[in-house]
């Protein structure tokens, strides 16, 4: 099943961002190992996308609409999908 998206980081600027595309746990992992070492200076990894719903959304939570956990623990850092 298809429930994972490409999370980003630079490690140079303040920029982040999470695909629109889903893909398997497989494939995810693959694509995010690839991407790590095609481009160094951007930290990629398999996230679970969650959109936060509008009544329950923060001030903070409001820009980007998207809430990302990786391994079932919340950074509590949204991601930003109008960068992609």
């Amino acid at each position: 099943m298809k429930t994972l998206a490409i999370h980003w980081e630079s490690t140079i600027n303040e920029s982040i961002g999470t695909g629109k595309k889903l893909f398997e746990k497989q494939e995810a992992q693959r694509l995010a190992t690839e991407f790590n070492e095609s481009y160094p200076d951007i930290h990629h990894e398999a996230a679970i996308p969650v959109t936060v719903p509008p009544a329950t959304e923060s001030a903070a939570a409001k820009s980007a609409k998207v809430q990302c956990i990786w391994g079932g623990k919340s950074r509590r850092q949204p991601c930003n999908l109008s960068m992609l």
